[in-house]
C-alpha cells in the first residue's frame, strides 16, 4: 500500500519549491549530523589502535599489542590520552597539518605494561567528514634515526 502524505497547506499554494528543499534537507539532516565534529581535530576522540614493530626497512614485521584509545586535543592544542588495555599515557602537542581538519602530532608514550611501546611518537591524525572517523598514524621519533621502532595506528570517532 503506497504512503499517502498531506502536504501542508502552505505548500500547496505559496511556497512549493522552498518545501521540497526543506522536504530534502529533512532527508539529508541525519547524515549530517553524524559528519558534524571532523572539520576540526581539537577535541575528544576514541578508538582501536594497534601497535605495530618495524623493521629496519620501516615496514611493519609484527603485532606488539592491540587497544582501545582515548585522545583529547584541547583548543591550546596540548594532547593528552590513554591506551588502557595497554595500560599506556599519551603527552604532547599538536598543531594544523594543512587545515584544521588534520593534526600533526608529537606525543610522548609511557608507563606502557610493554616497555618497547614506550618512547617519542610522531604522526598525522586525519579527519574524513565523508567517513565520520579519523585515521591515526604515529611513528616512533627514533625510527627516523636507527632502524626499528614502532607504528601505532587506528581509526578514531568522535
Amino acid at each position: 500500500m503506497p504512503l499517502r502524505s498531506r502536504p501542508v497547506p502552505a505548500c500547496r499554494t505559496a511556497l512549493p519549491g522552498l518545501c521540497a528543499v526543506l522536504g530534502m534537507g529533512a532527508l539529508l539532516a541525519p547524515g549530517l549530523a553524524a559528519a558534524q565534529g571532523y572539520a576540526d581535530f581539537h577535541g575528544e576522540w576514541r578508538g582501536s589502535v594497534m601497535v605495530f614493530e618495524l623493521g629496519a626497512d620501516g615496514f611493519q614485521v609484527g603485532r606488539r599489542l592491540a587497544s582501545d584509545m582515548w585522545l583529547r586535543i584541547g583548543a591550546d592544542g596540548q594532547v593528552s590520552g590513554q591506551m588502557p588495555r595497554a595500560s599506556c599515557g599519551i603527552q604532547g602537542n599538536a598543531l594544523p597539518y594543512r587545515s584544521n581538519a588534520h593534526a600533526q602530532l608529537a606525543v610522548q608514550v609511557d608507563r606502557c605494561t610493554d616497555p618497547r611501546v614506550n618512547g617519542r611518537y610522531e604522526g598525522r591524525l586525519l579527519t574524513s567528514e565523508a567517513h565520520g572517523h579519523a585515521s591515526l598514524r604515529l611513528r616512533s621519533a627514533t625510527a627516523a634515526v636507527k632502524a626499528g621502532g614502532n607504528e601505532i595506528s587506528g581509526i578514531l570517532q568522535r
